[in-house]
């Protein structure tokens, strides 16, 4: 499903709907497996990939001084263990990557970790749309009510509901309770969706959020040549500002001109201090959020209190002026840096809301 980001999403924040922007911009909506079904499909079509499925990595393979990777070991579904060679290895495993754990034990120095705790958890029904349903709801979370929802469209007639609260205020997973659960979102779009449409599937998905995790592989003076780390592996975000693969995608593109530059030399250095630029700001953003909330515990970014009341203050005025909506969505999206926030044009609309 293609939206018009500006006119087709309903966004809900400090009390209100946001204002229309003043520029149409495409979303794309479908549902996990169907990106995942398309990603796969155009990976598959690259002359130089092969998958091997349902293989369980198990160690780098290393020379012998240990200080480059030089493949990676696994096991098969079936047992037998294989070494795979490799000019490079880049560790894609989310969350769970045991790479710090191979340093440790490999004399290396792991990465210093940054978690910050929001305990958050969300469930996802999926209910039945009629052809002309095409809006995608959102409804933020507060200090006062620390739970929140998003619905959008996606293909073969379906939407999703995603109901999510952080600090304990979790979601149920069984209808009468999500139903309920949804009944005190600040905007009745969720509650009356749930019980009126028909439920595509008695299965609602439930996922749980403890923290968000920051690895800075950018501050370590030793680490191996031919291995790389990437997406949830280097930072994981809490997902209800949605910019995890927004960033995994960034850091594809800087992996793609840093070999680009001609030599795998020193790659990895190269790799870290670049993509430590993106995955500041979307740290920043999603901390930050995070931090509007007491109970969120870990390192607070400096000047985040200051910045949160900005930000409210923007939203505040961004329920009737245009512009300030757009800019605070195209930060949001990372198609423009927080500064832009900041920008003598908008401060100045957020300082004197009746222009």
């Amino acid at each position: 499903m293609i939206l018009d980001g500006s006119r087709d999403v309903m966004h809900h924040q400090e009390g209100n709907f946001l204002a229309n922007g003043t520029r149409q911009f495409p979303l794309y909506f479908a549902t996990r497996p169907l990106f995942e079904q398309v990603v796969r499909r155009r990976v598959a079509d690259l002359d130089a990939v092969t998958f091997r499925s349902r293989c369980q990595w198990t160690d780098y393979i290393v020379d012998e001084s240990a200080t480059t990777v030089m493949g990676v070991a696994v096991t098969a579904a079936e047992g037998h263990s294989e070494e795979l060679g490799a000019d490079l290895v880049v560790d894609a495993t989310g969350r769970t990557s045991r790479t710090p754990t191979w340093l440790r034990a490999h004399d290396y120095d792991p990465p210093k970790t940054d978690e910050v705790r929001v305990d958050m958890a969300y469930s996802t029904a999926h209910i039945e749309r009629p052809v002309n349903d095409r809006q995608m709801i959102l409804a933020a979370p507060s200090p006062e009510l620390s739970r929140g929802g998003s619905t959008f469209p996606v293909e073969d007639g379906g939407r999703l509901v995603t109901l999510f609260g952080l600090h304990g205020n979790h979601p149920p997973t069984d209808e009468e309770g999500l139903i309920e659960f949804a009944a005190d979102l600040p905007v009745p779009h969720f509650e009356r969706l749930l019980d009126t449409r028909t439920w595509l599937s008695e299965d609602i998905a439930h996922y749980p959020f403890p923290t968000s995790i920051r690895r800075r592989y950018e501050d370590l003076k030793r680490f191996p040549e031919g291995l790389l780390v990437v997406g949830d592996a280097l930072a994981s975000f809490n997902p209800i500002y949605g910019q995890g693969m927004s960033v995994a995608a960034l850091e594809a593109l800087v992996l793609h001109h840093a070999l680009a530059d001609g030599s795998c030399e020193d790659l990895a250095r190269r790799f870290f201090d670049r993509t430590k630029d993106i995955i500041d700001v979307a740290w920043t953003l999603s901390v930050g959020g995070d931090f509007t909330f007491p109970q969120t515990e870990g390192p607070k970014p400096r000047g985040t209190d200051l910045t949160n009341r900005y930000i409210s203050h923007l939203l505040r005025g961004a329920h009737d002026d245009r512009v300030l909506r757009e800019v605070f969505v195209k930060v949001l999206m990372m198609e423009q840096p927080p500064t832009t926030l900041f920008s003598p044009r908008i401060l100045w609309r957020v300082l004197n809301p009746k222009i």
